[in-house]
C-alpha cells in the first residue's frame, strides 16, 4: 500500500514528522528551524540532494563526514543521509558563484589550498573508496545486524550514502541510562545479530575499522546492528594507509600508518567495546598497553561472567594481532560456547589459562587482573578474583581503566 504524499514545506526538519502548524516549534522534538543554528561547513534543511533526498537537521559529525535526518520524496520514508566529508581536508566555501561553469554547485565541497595538489588526491581517492564500500555494504541490504544501505550517490564534489533510519539508541547510551553498564547476558543476548553480520562482511572482504560502543545501536526489540561505515575499508586491496581510529577501541595496527589490518583489527574494537559496555571501564590506548598494561580480567573487577567468557575477551584483547582469534566466528564460539550460526563448530583448543602481566622492574608489577603481550600463568581468573578480594576487598571504583 502506496503512503500519502506528505508536503515537505509540513515536515519537521528535526524528526520528519508531518506538522499542522509548520510556523511552531515541532510538538513532539521541539525542533523549530527559524532558530536552527547548522555546525559549520553543513548543508542547511530543505535542500535536495539527487532530485528525490529531502536534508533536514545534522544529526552527527565525525572525522569522515556529516549525517543528517532525511526524507524520500517519492517513498514518503525517513531516511539517513550520510555525507562524504573528512575532517581537515575538506571544507564548504560560502559562495562559488561565477564557478558552476567548472562542476560546481552552491554548495560543492572543495579542500583547504595548503597542499592542495596532496590534499586533493587523498580526498579524490578516499571519495571513490567511500562510494565503493557503499556499493559492497548494500548487497547486505536485509541482513539482520548491520544498518542497510539503499542508496549511494555522487553530488556536490562530495559522494552521499543514504540508509536506512534507525529508531534506537546507541549502546553507550543505553549502558548510561542503565547505571553505566550492561549484565553480560542482556549484552550477550543483543549482540548475536552483530557477530554474524561481521563476520559476514570480513568473508566480503571489508572491515569497520571504527566498532565502539557509539557504533551499534539498539531499538526498543533488542536488535541490535552495527552503523557508521564511514572508516570501512577493503582489507585485501585497500591502498588507503590513512591513520583513522578511536582511543581506547583501536588496536595497535591502527596507530602503524602501515600497520596490517583485518578481521583482527574489529575483533580487538568489538572485544574492548563489551569491555566498556560490561564494566563501565574504557581499556587504556593500546599502544600504552605496549609497556605499561593495567588492563584487567573482568572476573577480577566483579563483572559477573563465566571463565570461559573472561578469557575469550581477554584473548580478543590481545596486543599481538597474532594472538587474536583471528575470524568472529571463532570470537563467537570461545564467547557463547557454541558455533556461530552457519558455521561449523571446530574442535575447542587447549583450554585457555588465566595469565596475569608482572613485568619485571615496572613499578605496577604484580597488579592483580592485568593482562598483555608478556605474561606469567598465575593461576585461574576465580582464584586470582578470590584472593585479590580476601587481600583488598570488593573492587567497585574501576581505577584499572580510563573510565568512559
Amino acid at each position: 500500500m502506496a503512503k500519502k504524499f506528505i508536503d515537505p514545506n509540513k515536515l519537521c526538519m528535526g524528526c520528519m514528522t508531518e506538522l499542522a502548524d509548520p510556523s511552531k516549534p515541532c510538538p513532539h522534538c521541539g525542533f523549530w528551524l527559524p532558530k536552527y543554528q547548522k555546525p559549520a561547513n553543513s548543508l542547511p534543511p530543505m535542500e535536495i540532494l539527487n532530485g528525490k533526498y529531502l536534508v533536514g537537521k545534522v544529526i552527527g559529525v565525525g572525522g569522515f563526514g556529516i549525517t543528517y535526518i532525511g526524507w524520500n520524496l517519492f517513498l514518503c520514508t525517513k531516511v539517513c543521509i550520510k555525507e562524504y566529508f573528512p575532517k581537515g581536508v575538506a571544507f564548504r566555501p560560502e559562495n562559488h558563484t561565477g564557478s558552476h561553469s567548472y562542476g560546481y554547485t552552491q554548495y560543492s565541497v572543495d579542500v583547504y589550498t595548503e597542499h592542495k595538489d596532496r590534499s586533493m588526491t587523498a580526498y579524490m581517492g578516499g571519495l571513490k573508496t567511500y562510494i565503493k564500500e557503499a556499493e559492497n555494504l548494500a548487497k547486505f541490504y536485509t541482513m539482520p545486524g548491520i544498518v542497510s544501505v539503499r542508496d549511494f550517490f555522487y553530488g556536490n564534489r562530495t559522494a552521499y550514502i543514504v540508509m536506512e533510519y534507525l529508531q534506537g539508541i546507541t549502546l553507550k547510551q543505553y549502558a548510561r541510562n542503565s547505571g553505566g553498564k550492561l549484565k553480560p547476558e542482556l549484552l550477550f543476548s543483543v549482540l548475536r545479530d552483530v557477530f554474524s553480520a561481521m563476520n559476514t562482511v570480513h568473508k566480503s572482504g571489508i572491515i569497520h575499522r571504527d566498532i565502539s560502543p557509539d557504533n551499534i545501536m539498539i531499538d526498543n526489540r533488542y536488535k541490535a546492528k552495527v552503523i557508521d561505515f564511514g572508516a570501512a575499508r577493503d582489507y585485501h586491496t585497500s591502498e588507503d594507509k590513512s591513520v583513522l581510529l578511536k582511543h581506547g577501541y583501536a588496536p595497535v595496527e591502527q596507530y602503524d600508518r602501515n600497520g596490517e589490518l583485518g578481521p583482527w583489527t574489529d575483533i580487538y574494537s568489538l572485544a574492548a567495546t563489551i569491555y566498556y559496555l560490561l564494566s563501565g571501564i574504557k581499556i587504556q590506548r593500546s599502544i600504552e598497553r605496549q609497556t605499561n598494561d593495567q588492563v584487567q580480567l573482568l572476573q577480577v573487577i566483579g563483572v559477573p561472567v563465566t571463565e570461559e567468557q573472561d578469557l575469550a575477551i581477554k584473548k580478543a584483547l590481545n596486543i599481538d594481532k597474532k594472538d587474536r582469534f583471528q575470524t568472529m566466528a571463532e570470537f563467537y564460539q570461545a564467547l557463547y560456547g557454541e558455533a556461530l550460526p552457519g558455521e561449523q563448530k571446530k574442535p575447542e583448543a587447549q583450554k585457555m589459562q588465566a595469565t596475569q602481566k608482572t613485568p619485571e622492574g615496572q613499578p605496577n608489577a604484580g597488579v592483580p587482573g592485568a593482562f598483555g603481550h608478556k605474561q606469567k600463568p598465575v593461576g585461574n581468573a576465580i582464584d586470582v578474583a578470590q584472593k585479590y578480594i580476601a587481600e583488598h576487598g570488593e573492587h567497585t571504583d574501576g581505577n584499572s581503566g580510563i573510565n568512559g
